[in-house]
């Protein structure tokens, strides 16, 4: 059963306790309604900080009692609660001023009780609806915290942004789209002259013949693994986008490949590995889909020939500069535009370290 909406009454005529309960007798006995009375407005205030009440019923001509000033108080310290008040007829410029302070109903004076339970009625309406909000407020903020949470703990899945070793610059960063993202990097040494890349991107969309996912969710990725004795790149495709190759004396490229299936689809798939010898001062570049699907407010997106042509621009640089100046681009595209998906990047340069000849 319910909780009782709980009224708190404050009234100076004696009569006013008797005749709330023998006109609500129905509704007490039904657990509908429960009422507190007071005759004072000095122990109001201790009994509103104890009652935890819903409605605050009060008569505003009431001795030694400000009413418009309390009211406004009681707006801000019980915002779920709401206060209707009781005047005399001729007091409609304090009513108004009442109603103004953040009084949510009034009733005139001598009590209509048919009136009154209509406005209770609709008062209690209007509190079950904030308690709801409230209540959805509060798991609203919940979820908020564990995104945050989740957010954070990807964030630390990741490996940072930089690896600087030998022959190997990497850089590599990643822009969610919401509050947790479904892309995910990684780079790793292998051993003293191997380093490993990692470039995959997490997706729901419909995937027939499923399987057993049932979840439909299946994730596309990339892995490369360069030597840097041989300044060979060896690199696996399971249904993600080709890398794109910058090089320093002519245009952009995307290295050929043999793509396999994308992960969390099929069981027992195999896939082919691919080769591509690196030249002193190249770039390779690994990226999801928001990278080429970026959309502006007319929803054409940036694509592929916008990847290259940034690209393009920039022969000679740095991991870092390339990715800093690509999402410069795709920002200026966008313009404004809300992000509809993960922007996640990793560049590796391979950049022989000059050895002088001591004689």
């Amino acid at each position: 059963m319910a909780d009782p909406i709980k009224i708190l009454v404050l009234d100076d005529e004696k009569d006013t306790k008797d005749l709330f309960l023998q006109e609500f007798r129905h509704q007490i006995e039904n657990n509908i309604y429960s009422f507190s009375f007071s005759v004072s407005s000095n122990e109001v205030s201790n009994m509103l900080k104890e009652g935890n009440f819903d409605i605050f019923i009060t008569d505003i001509n009431i001795a030694g009692f400000d009413g418009i000033n309390f009211i406004s108080q009681l707006k801000d310290a019980y915002p779920l609660m709401k206060t209707i008040v009781t005047s005399a007829y001729g007091d409609m410029n304090t009513l108004r001023a009442v109603m103004r302070s953040g009084a949510h109903d009034f009733v005139i004076k001598p009590i209509d009780f048919q009136d009154l339970t209509l406005t209770i009625e609709n008062t209690v309406n209007t509190v079950l609806e904030l308690k709801k909000a409230a209540v959805t407020a509060k798991k609203l903020s919940a979820i908020s915290d564990e995104l945050t949470l989740s957010a954070q703990l990807q964030k630390s899945i990741l490996p940072g942004n930089s690896l600087k070793k030998g022959d190997v610059d990497v850089w590599a960063d990643s822009i969610p789209a919401a509050e947790v993202g479904g892309d995910f990097y990684d780079f790793f040494w292998l051993s003293d002259t191997k380093v490993g890349i990692v470039m995959a991107d997490v997706s729901g969309k419909n995937v027939t013949a499923a399987g057993e996912n049932v979840t439909t969710m299946f994730v596309t990725a990339m892995y490369g693994i360069f030597d840097m004795e041989t300044h060979e790149l060896t690199y696996t495709n399971a249904g993600h986008l080709p890398i794109a190759v910058v090089h320093p004396s002519r245009e952009p490229s995307f290295l050929e490949c043999d793509s396999g299936m994308a992960l969390g689809i099929m069981e027992d798939m195999t896939f082919q590995d691919n080769k591509y010898e690196l030249s002193p001062g190249e770039i390779i570049m690994m990226y999801t889909d928001g990278v080429t699907e970026a959309a502006n407010s007319s929803g054409e997106e940036f694509d592929s020939s916008r990847l290259i042509s940034v690209l393009k621009q920039h022969p000679i640089t740095t991991p870092k500069l390339l990715v800093n100046d690509l999402v410069v681009a795709i920002k200026r595209f966008v313009n404004g535009a809300p992000q509809s998906d993960d922007i996640t990047t990793l560049c590796l340069k391979y950049k022989p370290r000059v050895v002088r000849n001591v004689t």
